[in-house]
């Protein structure tokens, strides 16, 4: 698998993951560093993910969009008000989260999530 790196940059893509299942964090957190992403969290609730944000700047995110009973609402909204953009991934069909202005327009894959289809989708992001 090639590496992660911003040819353009010199520098690695930093990904916020915001996931509070914690196999799946830790999975995507293994499989992104191992692709060549800087990985910031992961992060399990919107707080802890709101206080990474006040500490460094992701070039994009992964943001699961059910956080217990919370819904990752704050975090996606302090995302476009930095201009980051983000994936959501979810089991929720993608048209209940359409109608959703903080969440409206971004990528949204299925969970399970397919991790080269992720992949791809961030690094083209992250352009």
């Amino acid at each position: 698998m090639s590496n992660a790196v911003d040819t353009r940059a010199g520098t690695e893509i930093k990904v916020l993951v915001v996931e509070d299942e914690f196999f799946i964090a830790d999975e995507l957190r293994g499989n992104l560093t191992a692709a060549g992403f800087l990985v910031l969290g992961p992060a399990s609730s919107n707080e802890d993910a709101l206080d990474l944000l006040e500490q460094e700047r992701p070039d994009v995110a992964v943001l699961d969009v059910h956080l217990g009973e919370a819904t990752v609402n704050p975090v996606a909204a302090k995302l476009r008000q930095m201009n980051v953009p983000f994936v959501l991934t979810t089991a929720s069909p993608a048209h209940e989260l359409a109608s959703d202005p903080d969440l409206a327009g971004a990528v949204i894959l299925p969970k399970p999530t397919d991790f080269g289809r992720l992949v791809e989708i961030l690094r083209n992001l992250a352009r």
